[in-house]
């Protein structure tokens, strides 16, 4: 009995140094989270790297020097008092070693183009916000575009450790005829910003919700930087939107090559005496139609086709020295015989110039088009 009496003891006298360490464990972790900072956490680390709280003291340690305390709606707030009048603005809020950072992302500013999104840097010292960079990244093509503005509310994803944020905005034309759905991100860790956009008609009904119904195409060949992985994410944000219908690739060059026509020829139909021609791709559909049209007519250098196509009436010469396809003139396709100009037939006056000759109520006329020089005349 006194020999277990005696084990018993010195049992107690042993552990009573690892209860005693435990409690002064658990006081100096108490301690420093009631006064937290990088000098209380590394403090309790140095002297208990093994402890039971030293996980809980390390991710404490990461939340102050790397995490903000600011939501994005936080951190749009305190940018848009730090910049004001440059409109709506998105912000993602940023911490690394304890220093905190605000980007701002704005649609609008002082010297802004259409075609590029600012980015504005706020870091706070000394408790204080100020301005530490401005970068106007290039952006989506704005070309026929008048205004844009924010769409579908933003977020924040974390790909490979790195934080982006995804917001998304939309391109007007002034008639509000064409449209163009941006889908863009920005990683204030790498400064990586990239996007991808849709070009269409807004084929929206009254009242429609969304703000845009766009029917259209991306375009692939202006796409770059793929094989990253939030790039290939924004392209699948595209292409799941219901609201972003995709029209077939040869109607889309078709749509945007009569387009382009018409931008640069705004006076073809009353007073222009020269017009700019555009070569055709071999997938659009005006050379599909090309192939299928009647009444053909032919010179030694040329081939042309007048036919009605998508709400147009339209001229396409085959060029036969070089093997190209062009679109020589564009109209809209007469939908009143008796009220509207009607392009009634085309023909070659010798190798290089070609007769359209018109009705209009009772009187007609010829307008005279030289497809070498693309020189126009009216007689």
């Amino acid at each position: 009995m006194k020999r277990l009496f005696s084990a018993a003891i010195a049992l107690l006298l042993a552990v009573s140094p690892l209860l005693a360490q435990k409690k002064a464990e658990t006081k100096l972790y108490e301690k420093t989270l009631s006064k937290p900072s990088v000098e209380a956490f590394d403090k309790f680390l140095k002297k208990y790297p093994s402890s039971v709280y030293a996980a809980d003291i390390l991710a404490r340690k990461d939340t102050l020097l790397n995490i903000s305390p600011y939501d994005g709606k936080q951190a749009a707030a305190i940018a848009a008092g730090l910049l004001p009048g440059t409109g709506e603005l998105l912000a993602v809020a940023d911490r690394r070693e304890a220093v905190d950072r605000i980007y701002a992302v704005c649609l609008e500013g002082a010297g802004l183009a259409l075609d590029q999104v600012r980015i504005v840097t706020f870091v706070k010292t000394a408790g204080n916000w100020e301005q530490e960079g401005i970068y106007d990244a290039p952006a989506a093509d704005a070309g026929g575009m008048a205004s844009r503005a924010f769409v579908d509310g933003s977020s924040v994803v974390s790909i490979r450790d790195t934080r982006f944020l995804f917001f998304n905005y939309l391109l007007s034309s002034a008639d509000g005829v064409q449209q163009c759905y941006v889908a863009a991100a920005y990683a204030p860790q790498t400064d990586d910003f990239g996007c991808v956009s849709f070009r269409g008609k807004d084929i929206r009904g009254t009242g429609h919700v969304p703000p845009y119904n766009i029917l259209g195409r991306t375009d692939e060949a202006l796409l770059s930087g793929m094989e990253r992985p939030w790039m290939r994410l924004l392209l699948k944000n595209i292409q799941e939107n219901e609201w972003l219908e995709e029209i077939p690739e040869n109607f889309y060059l078709t749509d945007a090559a009569i387009e382009w026509w018409q931008e640069q020829n705004p006076d073809a139909l009353t007073s222009a005496t020269h017009l700019k021609f555009n070569i055709l791709q071999p997938e659009s559909s005006l050379v599909e139609e090309f192939t299928k049209a009647k009444g053909k007519k032919n010179s030694s250098k040329y081939t042309a086709a007048m036919f009605d196509h998508r709400g147009w009436t339209v001229i396409v010469a085959y060029q036969k020295a070089d093997d190209n396809y062009v679109l020589a003139w564009v109209e809209p396709e007469c939908r009143d015989h008796y009220k509207d100009r009607l392009l009634n037939s085309i023909a070659f006056d010798d190798a290089n110039t070609l007769a359209l000759s018109y009705y209009h109520g009772n009187r007609t006329f010829k307008y005279r088009l030289n497809l070498a020089s693309k020189n126009l005349s009216r007689r």
